[in-house]
């Protein structure tokens, strides 16, 4: 391999000045980008990644999917990711496979998936989930509810959709619960997931 390929690659991933350092000098983050300038070496098309932002601090994760994203851009690399930090996906990914017990359940661009999975996807911010979700499971037209610590997910054919942004304001105030917003087509990747699931569940 051409010394001057190694140090092209090692600067796309910012490593130019630790081209000397041994590997085990090498921090996490550092050793995630080495490995993707070892991939990159002989300018492949496709760079496969399995769990590459695994025991990263935040920054170090942010950092690396935006060079990710970078690389993308001018290099013209596509990579395959695998991953179960789901959020991460949706902010570096345009297509998905969906896999559960080993086999693929929903392939597709992510807002297709979202749009045959998650239509009619409702988000509610609020500072009492499990209260406000004990109310609007009440409603005979929700189709689907989960909550989690930031609010509440619900589900709702799309005709329905007014109806609920106009009963759940006076549900909380019922059990004065602040609501901090309510947006339709919110659902995150790790909702996403779980519909899939379960629609293909006993399938």
């Amino acid at each position: 391999m051409p010394e001057y390929r190694a140090l092209e690659v090692l600067k796309l991933v910012d490593l130019q000045d630790a081209g000397d350092r041994p590997i085990k000098a090498l921090s996490a983050g550092m050793l995630q980008k080495f490995a993707i300038a070892h991939a990159l070496v002989n300018g492949p098309q496709l760079v496969v990644a399995d769990e590459m932002t695994a025991n990263l601090d935040p920054q170090a994760r942010s950092a690396l999917l935006d060079l990710i994203l970078q690389l993308h851009k001018d290099e013209k690399v596509t990579f395959l990711l695998s991953s179960h930090i789901l959020p991460e996906l949706s902010r570096v990914c345009d297509s998905v496979a969906i896999m559960n017990q080993g086999k693929v359940w929903a392939f597709g661009k992510l807002t297709e998936l979202y749009e045959k999975y998650a239509a009619g996807i409702i988000r509610i911010s609020t500072d009492k989930p499990e209260e406000l979700a004990g109310e609007i499971r009440k409603l005979p037209y929700i189709e689907k509810l989960e909550t989690d610590i930031r609010g509440i997910s619900v589900q709702v054919a799309q005709e329905k959709e007014e109806r609920l942004y106009e009963e759940v304001p006076k549900l909380a105030r019922r059990i004065g619960a602040k609501i901090q917003g309510i947006e339709t087509g919110s659902a995150s990747i790790e909702e996403l997931y779980r519909l899939v699931v379960g629609a293909n569940k006993g399938k």
